[in-house]
């Protein structure tokens, strides 16, 4: 509230004045306000979690948590109203087919069993009561910018939550490529990341499997040129076992997938 406060009291200040902020959206509060994790607004505030009031309403149709979120600030007489909301996401080349039965938020994600990089079976039943944080990727992937990035960004979550990790918080890495990421190969690369058994888990299994589970979170993928191209989804699962967020691409800070984790924990946002 004394953050709302702030910005009020700024507004008051000048005349009107424009930001462009850039962020996730973490929440939808009906019918005009979103909580938004924000990078800096350069001249007006630092990085942080904020709600923000639409000017337009409509403008917030067809976003939900978990969408990069590009707006207006406007600032102007006492009010701080955000305007021109947009999508960040990325706009692929050409257009992929969407994937079958695609989970939306609020949706009761179906249960799944996998194999985990020590041989162990994991499921996500016996993960309830938990928040999951889960990507796909694939220890083979050439590009630095795509499964690295998405590694990188749960190991910075790993940070984050070390006290609550593998007891409130489970990262899940679900290996696009299961014929060549077995157990094996999938525990040198959690070495590699230093991930925490104890809750930052890969996962292998049938073919058919991933490839189901990977479809329920709109991942699809397809061998090209002797590597495996694919689409880019990190999830969020609240602890009652619901699509809580759905993050497109790897173009996201790690704070802000924090920040949605933080959400669902209850506890007060932070970086």
């Amino acid at each position: 509230m004394y953050r709302l406060l702030a910005l009020l009291a700024l507004a008051s200040t000048g005349c009107a004045r424009h930001y462009r902020v850039d962020g996730m959206l973490l929440r939808l509060d009906p019918p005009a306000t979103m909580t938004v994790s924000h990078r800096d607004i350069r001249g007006y505030m630092p990085a942080m979690v904020m709600p923000f009031r639409a000017a337009h309403p409509a403008e917030l149709r067809g976003l939900h948590p978990g969408s990069l979120v590009a707006f207006d600030l406007a600032v102007r007489h006492g009010s701080v109203r955000a305007e021109h909301i947009r999508s960040r996401g990325e706009k692929p080349e050409f257009a992929l087919p969407a994937a079958a039965a695609r989970l939306r938020p609020g949706d009761l994600v179906p249960g799944f069993t996998l194999l985990d990089d020590s041989g162990r079976p994991r499921s996500l039943a016996e993960l309830r009561g938990k928040v999951v944080a889960l990507d796909f990727l694939y220890t083979r992937c050439p590009l630095p910018a795509v499964c690295p990035r998405l590694a990188a960004n749960f190991a910075r979550l790993q940070r984050r939550f070390a006290a609550d990790l593998g007891t409130r918080v489970v990262l899940l890495s679900i290996t696009i490529d299961p014929q060549y990421d077995r157990p094996a190969v999938l525990a040198r690369y959690a070495k590699l990341w230093k991930a925490n058994p104890e809750g930052w888990h890969f996962l292998t299994g049938g073919m058919p499997e991933i490839r189901a589970i990977a479809e329920r979170f709109g991942v699809i993928y397809w061998p090209e040129d002797g590597t495996l191209s694919h689409s880019t989804e990190t999830a969020i699962i609240a602890p009652d076992g619901r699509l809580a967020a759905l993050v497109d691409g790897p173009n996201y800070a790690a704070y802000q997938l924090g920040d949605l984790i933080a959400l669902q924990l209850k506890e007060p946002p932070g970086n």
